[in-house]
């Protein structure tokens, strides 16, 4: 018996100096980050999909991540990659550094009959958030309109929407508002606010009746449209932050999509974001 003990704690002991070992490894990579160049070098490994994923994703929340040949990898992992994690950070990174053309790229692998990876699916709806092109519009109202599409995603889709001013987007803004989820009748709501400037919430007969009246008043119902900016994910500061000093978080402030001429009209988002942290 007491030989199995002394076996029992040896291999204890073994285990958490493995453990502690591991632990150290894990803060020395803190301190001794991935160079840009061997970003690059994983971007482009055609042997190993999650080696191309972390490299399309350093590129892209680094400041050089729009250059035109990271673009042209991006955009061409979009079209041809065959890992769904690979193509979902690589519609990410155009969401970023991408352009009105993108958004048509994009917007293909939005349907849920020909893009089976809900992953992919919802990067492209967040995607399209940040891409403006009216051309894509069809797209964003079919998937908003799928029973069958995650909520998330569909959720995303109706803050997209809300920058397209258009009667058809008004319209499947307001059924959205129908959906069993919650976050999908809130991201509708939203939409249709920053679309027209009022505020009926989820009641989509309030909506329905407003449309009415102003119609036959023949006015503009998008004439007190606000600004679209899309939204963006601000990190909470946690205790943890100060012990990983080693990294540098990178907060993006609300911004007008690319391809979307930015008016005088007032934001509907705050504009002292602090992008530092």
């Amino acid at each position: 018996m007491r030989r199995i003990v002394v076996i029992i704690v040896l291999f204890a002991s073994s285990f958490l100096v493995s453990c502690v070992s591991d632990d150290f490894s894990n803060i020395v990579e803190g301190f001794s980050p991935i160079s840009p160049t061997q970003a690059a070098l994983m971007a482009v490994d055609q042997y190993d999909a999650d080696d191309r994923r972390t490299g399309i994703t350093l590129l892209a929340n680094s400041p050089f991540g729009g250059a035109p040949e990271y673009l042209k990898i991006y955009r061409d992992y979009v079209m041809v990659d065959r890992d769904p994690l690979v193509r979902a950070a690589s519609i990410k990174a155009l969401a970023r550094f991408g352009n009105s053309e993108d958004a048509i790229l994009v917007a293909q692998w939005l349907n849920r009959r020909d893009e089976q990876s809900e992953q992919v699916r919802r990067a492209a709806a967040i995607a399209l958030q940040r891409l403006h092109n009216p051309a894509v519009v069809p797209r964003l109202l079919r998937s908003l309109r799928d029973p069958d599409e995650g909520g998330q995603i569909r959720a995303s889709v109706a803050t997209a929407l809300g920058q397209y001013p258009e009667d058809q987007v008004f319209m499947g803004l307001v059924a959205s508002l129908q959906a069993t989820d919650l976050a999908i009748n809130l991201s509708g709501a939203q939409s249709l606010h920053t679309l027209t400037g009022q505020v009926f919430g989820t009641d989509w007969d309030a909506w329905f009746e407003w449309r009415k009246d102003t119609v036959n008043a023949e006015k503009d119902i998008f004439a007190h449209m606000s600004v679209y900016e899309y939204p963006t994910y601000q990190h909470e500061a946690r205790w943890w932050d100060k012990l990983t000093f080693w990294e540098r978080r990178i907060h993006e402030k609300p911004d007008a999509p690319a391809g979307l001429k930015k008016a005088s009209t007032r934001s509907t988002y705050d504009e002292e974001v602090d992008s530092t942290q």
